[in-house]
């Protein structure tokens, strides 16, 4: 089955208040996953604003922003990825990660001594058993996908690529050779074993996780209102925090995160909503960070229902509207207008890949004639209404009437029922989603959106040529040669439109005196909490 649909809360709402269908943020960091300067402040208390997860466990079923950001403290990751050189960073359970020469069979060696927080044994047993359970579709683990290039993931209970060789490694083997499975188990959610006794009773390890990380929930989840972690003090490993606690603090929406900053009982708002921005940095004063994020806003087609089915239509309606004008009149200028499916930073994006994603009226309505279009024709326009999106929307509607001809219907649709919508394909038009990356490649991008079945495949676009070069990436000796291959089945999605890039993120976060050393990850698309000090 396909794998569930992910609603960040908060990534998209630095845009436009916005609910995002994107992944969790992957285990990326800039440099390594270093920490703050241990001889630097440390202990106390601070608050950050949270919306409500999904999920706190089993940790397969999160994915999403919100339950990543709790469980990120809570547990450690095999492994982490430096994102410039796209070297595989050891400090989490993983000693060491290692591909045999072609790529298809990996050995995952894990740290000796290392415990979860009840005291039970991280080991090859635990690893094995997790990811069996994750793979397993009688658990529909919301996180599945990410095994499906082990051999035997999603035929039953067990997985027959995965070989235990000692107490302490696991042989994986795949399906064929994917030259990015080693960033792609830094997901930490998909891929961090899970405590035995957490996988016995999964309801109640969902209200109290039993985690293998710097930090361990206090107490039990408070729906709605609060999650509280705290240090573990038999923490073993590397990724250590400095505060002693931090309080998530549950908000409905970003503005009213926004005005308990402003009452002073909120330390970090980890993303402006850009209607009170002027208000924020007002309050803010130099408190204040703007980030770049990786996050894709696009707009998909129903490529299987004429008109969208064609090509040149595609085009057209891409062509002609000015993603710039909205991003600066709507938008706060708090975006960047897209230039590639595979957005900055992310390694392997660029910068001039997409050539129908500037206004070109005249040529607009060349294409559009050209696909039988006709002054007149009505389209409707999909988005998960009470989210922000409606004023954009709406804009990109007129500027295709004004420009094409086209007549537009408004079709907001709530959370709950967009996600159903999408993920049954029970659209009649061109429909808003959003996507945020789970490791940093360009692979993350574009099997998901453009890849034969991919898992956020809603335009249901299928061209083998596409897909033969995500496996020759897959294959690929290097990054560097990997990168030339995704690039090149970018380019043919870029060239088809069945999706429309239109944005990619500009994060503001703020923070009080309470606290210093709060920095925003761009590409993880949070705020690094175990960096964060305070005063």
């Amino acid at each position: 089955m396909r794998r569930a649909l992910r609603c960040d809360a908060r990534v998209l709402i630095a845009l436009a208040g916005t609910l995002l269908v994107a992944a969790c943020s992957g285990g990326a960091t800039g440099d390594g996953g270093a920490q703050a300067d241990s001889d630097g402040p440390s202990g106390g208390t601070f608050s950050i604003n949270l919306t409500e997860p999904s999920f706190l466990a089993p940790a397969s079923q999160c994915y999403e922003s919100e339950c990543y950001k709790v469980l990120n403290l809570v547990n450690d990751p095999l492994v982490n990825v430096d994102t410039e050189t796209g070297e595989l960073v050891f400090n989490g359970l993983a000693e060491s990660i290692e591909p045999d020469e072609d790529q298809g069979v990996w050995t995952v060696v894990l740290r000796e001594g290392r415990t979860f927080q009840n005291g039970e044994p991280i080991n090859a047993e635990a690893l094995i058993t997790t990811w069996s359970y994750t793979a397993d579709p009688a658990n529909e683990a919301n996180t599945a996908g990410f095994m499906s290039h082990i051999e035997g993931a999603g035929e039953g209970e067990s997985i027959s690529g995965l070989r235990m060789v000692d107490d302490l490694t696991v042989e994986v083997t795949l399906t064929g050779p994917f030259s990015q499975f080693g960033a792609q188990m830094s997901y930490g959610p998909a891929f961090t074993p899970m405590a035995p006794e957490c996988m016995a009773d999964a309801e109640a390890c969902n209200e109290a996780p039993i985690g293998s990380g710097p930090y361990m929930i206090d107490g039990q989840w408070n729906h709605d209102q609060a999650i509280t972690v705290t240090k573990w003090s038999d923490y073993q490993g590397d990724l250590t925090g400095q505060a002693d606690t931090v309080e998530f603090t549950m908000f409905a929406d970003m503005v009213a995160a926004f005005r308990a900053f402003q009452g002073g009982t909120l330390d970090v708002l980890d993303a402006v909503e850009p209607t009170i921005y002027g208000e924020a940095v007002q309050a803010a004063g130099d408190r204040i960070t703007t980030t770049e994020t990786g996050n894709l806003t696009y707009m998909g087609f129903p490529t299987q229902t004429a008109p969208f089915d064609s090509v040149e239509y595609r085009q057209a309606v891409s062509q002609a509207f000015d993603r710039q004008a909205i991003i600066d009149s709507l938008l706060n200028g708090q975006a960047k207008a897209s230039t590639d499916i595979v957005t900055p930073p992310i390694p392997g994006s660029r910068d001039d890949a997409c050539n129908y994603c500037e206004i070109d009226v005249e040529t607009a309505a060349q294409s559009f004639a050209a696909a039988g279009g006709a002054e007149g024709d009505t389209i409707e326009l999909w988005f998960n209404a009470g989210s922000g999106h409606e004023s954009w929307v709406e804009a990109i509607g007129n500027e295709l009437k004004n420009n094409l001809g086209i007549n537009f219907t408004m079709k907001g649709v709530e959370w709950a029922q967009y996600l159903e919508t999408l993920d049954t394909g029970n659209f009649t038009g061109p429909f808003r989603a959003g996507w945020g990356m789970d490791y940093p490649s360009p692979e993350n991008y574009l099997r998901p959106i453009v890849g034969t079945g991919g898992d956020t495949n809603y335009s249901q676009y299928s061209n083998k040529e596409v897909d033969d070069l995500l496996v020759q990436g897959d294959q690929a000796a290097t990054t560097e040669e990997a990168y030339a291959f995704y690039q090149q089945a970018g380019d043919i999605a870029l060239e088809e439109m069945p999706i429309l890039p239109l944005w990619s993120g500009i994060n503001n976060t703020i923070w009080s005196e309470n606290v210093d050393n709060v920095v925003y990850d761009g590409l993880r698309a949070e705020v690094n909490l175990l960096d964060v000090t305070v005063n």
